[in-house]
């Protein structure tokens, strides 16, 4: 078993404290993500740097929420919506084989879903991804990127 272990700050970061997805919503892109759109209930970033076309991280944009659990159920049915409408718009403009769905938060503990487009000659087809053979070492051209997230826009009716 390993020795690692939570952050000493950890339930702090899950109260908030300096939050770095809460600083960012509504900022528009940053080093991470070219911003898709805002919906209802989550922004949509479209990542810099995956090898898998279309990979996205919706983001709750309604204040400080680790889990979805803490949302009130209108809540968290609009923010599952929002996901469900961006997996929809990332399946019919990228044709992947499969969309994985994690949300995650270990790291930075504010409500996120990635949304993992899966192709026939992904990393690791059929199976699970490791997290690091997902990403690149440079992001993907701008211009690619800015298309990309224009498609998924259009397709989100934004």
């Amino acid at each position: 078993m390993s020795h690692r272990s939570w952050p000493a700050d950890w339930a702090a970061r899950v109260a908030g404290a300096d939050c770095s997805m809460c600083a960012t919503l509504g900022q528009g892109d940053n080093d991470f993500v070219v911003a898709v759109t805002d919906l209802p209930f989550a922004s949509v970033g479209l990542e810099r740097r995956s090898k898998l076309p279309g990979y996205c991280v919706v983001i709750w944009r309604h204040g400080h929420v680790a889990e979805p659990m803490d949302l009130a159920p209108q809540d968290a049915a609009g923010y599952w919506h929002d996901v469900v409408a961006v997996a929809g718009a990332i399946r019919d403009e990228f044709e992947p084989m499969k969309l994985n769905f994690l949300t995650l938060g270990n790291y930075v503990p504010h409500l996120h879903t990635h949304v993992v487009p899966r192709y026939v000659d992904d990393p690791a087809p059929g199976g699970p991804l490791v997290w690091e053979t997902i990403f690149a070492d440079e992001p993907v051209q701008e211009r690619q990127l800015r298309r990309q997230a224009a498609a998924l826009r259009s397709r989100l009716g934004h």
